[in-house]
Formats: structure tokens, C-alpha cells, sequence
């Protein structure tokens, strides 16, 4: 979304249909940041497939950019009208067969280095801020009024101790809550994921369990409005990077110079490499309280 973004902040007469899967739809049409919409189902089956490439071959487009680089894209792009379909180098199980020209970038680099090349193709610069300015278009109503009643006017912290792989996933998120609750009485904890973790509640009247609770708009609402974002390798961490939020990413089996948050050199972007031990509760609490504070 970050390189999206940046093509239609520097050719804002570029017209923009695109392609997204059903957990991602409603963020992107809420942000107003492309024309038309297509949605990819992924539990969709084979009429839903069809039926999406027949929306896709409504069109004729001067480009087509498959920035995913798999064989459903890969598919996706072969079927589009247009003569400049362009993917990724390092794009895999053979969708490369359906491009007509692939982006260049670096050898090893963030996962937006390596896309920022589609944005030369159509004349832009290719430095990004990182910043996703549509992303503030995105309301929830219902979590407004939560903010209202619940914690405004105090500041509050969003925590999320899930990731999509077992392994990315820091083991002290519990005992770090309660230092931080105890260390800052004033400022509400709000915990969040999709699946209910009943082991990370704590006795405290301004620690909020949100677990399976809340859209991916209500979170990138919640993330917009919250003074620090703590998070493992996962999708809230870059929605909050993308915002501007102070961000704070524990990285325990990947590599943050290429999957932390964008742009790692920008003050409100903190990594810590972690090794799930105990002793590591205290030094994530003094980094967050120290970006609390700014």
C-alpha cells in the first residue's frame, strides 16, 4: 500500500483499479485510494476465480502490475488486457511467464525496497516516506465512541502479541503488560488480535481485552488515534508504521532489515532482536516507556 500510495500522490491522474483479497477490501475502499475495486475470494472457489477475471478483462489498461508475484497473480496478469504487464524478478511458481517485463531492485532489501521499481516504470521517483496518508481516512464508528467513554482523554498503548507464524511470536507479552500497567496507571492498554487469549487479561480498569473484537478497520482506526504500537513481525505493525504511529516491532526469528517497519531510520520506528527469554521484559519496557514519553 506504501508504494500504492506514493503513485497516486505523484501522478494523481493516474486512474487506479485494484486487485484485493477479502480480508484487505474494506480498508482500501474505505481509503478511497484506487477507482475501482476488484475482490479477490480466497475461499471463493473456481466460479469466483472466473468470475473475477471476466471483471478484469472488462478493461483495457496501459499497465498492469502484478506486485505479488504468485501464480494467482500470476494468472490475474496473464488474462488482463494490456501490452505492458509488468512483475517482480524474484516473482514465483512460474507467474513470470505472464509478464512482459520484470522490475528491477535490490538483491536483499525490505520487501517496499523491492517494489519501489514499479514506480519508475510510470515515471516516478522511487523514494517513498513510508507514510500511507489514505490510511487516515479509515472510521469506526462503534470504537469511536469506546475511545469517548472508556479512555479518552488519557493516552493508550495497542499490544499485539499475535503473529501468523508461532515462531515470530515474542512469549512475555503478560508480564510485560503488567509493568507497563503498573509503571504507567494513567495510560490504557489495549490488547488485540483476532483469536481470544484469555492468559494475557490482567485485574486493571484501563486494560481493554479487544481480542477477536475488532475489524481490520476498527484496528487501523485504534492504531491511528494510540500513542505507541507494540507488535511481533505481523500486519499491525506496519499499519502502524504506514500511520506515523511510534512503533515498536520485537523480532524473534526474522530479520528486521528486510520485514521490520518502513523506514527503519525514522525516529518513531524502534526494532528490538529478541531471543524469548525472561530477563528481555525489562528492556522492551524501558523502550516503551521512553517512546511514551516523547
Amino acid at each position: 500500500m506504501v508504494v500504492v500510495s506514493s503513485l497516486k500522490l505523484q501522478r494523481p491522474d493516474v486512474v487506479i483499479d485494484w486487485i484485493v483479497g477479502d480480508r484487505f477490501w474494506d480498508i482500501v475502499a474505505q481509503s478511497g485510494i484506487a477507482f475501482r475495486i476488484l475482490r479477490y475470494e480466497r475461499h471463493g472457489g473456481i466460479v469466483s476465480f472466473f468470475h473475477l477475471i471476466s471483471e478484469i478483462r472488462h478493461c483495457h489498461y496501459d499497465y498492469v502490475f502484478d506486485m505479488q508475484g504468485l501464480a494467482r497473480s500470476g494468472l490475474m496478469t496473464f488474462f488482463a488486457k494490456s501490452s505492458h504487464k509488468i512483475g517482480r524478478k524474484d516473482a514465483r511458481e512460474f507467474s513470470r511467464l505472464a509478464y512482459s517485463r520484470t522490475v528491477s531492485h535490490p538483491g536483499f532489501g525490505h520487501a517496499i525496497d523491492i517494489l519501489k521499481g514499479f514506480l519508475d516504470i510510470v515515471g516516478c521517483k522511487t523514494e517513498v516516506s513510508g507514510l500511507v496518508p489514505e490510511l487516515e481516512n479509515i472510521h469506526s464508528p462503534s470504537f469511536e465512541t469506546f475511545l469517548r467513554r472508556e479512555i479518552l482523554p488519557n493516552q493508550f498503548i495497542c499490544i499485539f502479541p499475535e503473529s501468523r507464524r508461532r515462531e515470530k511470536e515474542w512469549s512475555f507479552f503478560l508480564p510485560l503488560v503488567k509493568k507497563i500497567s503498573e509503571q504507567r496507571k494513567h495510560t490504557a492498554i489495549l490488547l488485540m488480535g483476532s483469536q481470544p487469549h484469555c492468559e494475557y487479561a490482567i485485574s486493571s480498569p484501563l486494560c481493554f481485552d479487544l481480542f477477536g473484537k475488532t475489524s481490520l478497520s476498527d484496528t487501523v482506526f485504534l492504531i491511528k488515534n494510540a500513542q505507541l504500537v507494540i507488535a511481533n513481525d505481523s500486519g499491525p505493525l506496519h499499519i502502524s508504521a504506514a500511520l506515523g504511529r511510534n512503533t515498536l516491532g520485537l523480532f524473534t526469528a526474522t530479520d528486521p532489515v528486510r520485514f521490520g517497519p518502513y523506514p527503519s531510520h525514522k525516529n518513531h520506528n524502534r526494532v528490538l532482536c529478541l531471543k524469548n527469554l525472561p530477563h528481555e521484559v525489562d528492556s522492551v519496557t524501558q523502550v516503551a516507556l521512553e517512546m511514551l514519553s516523547r
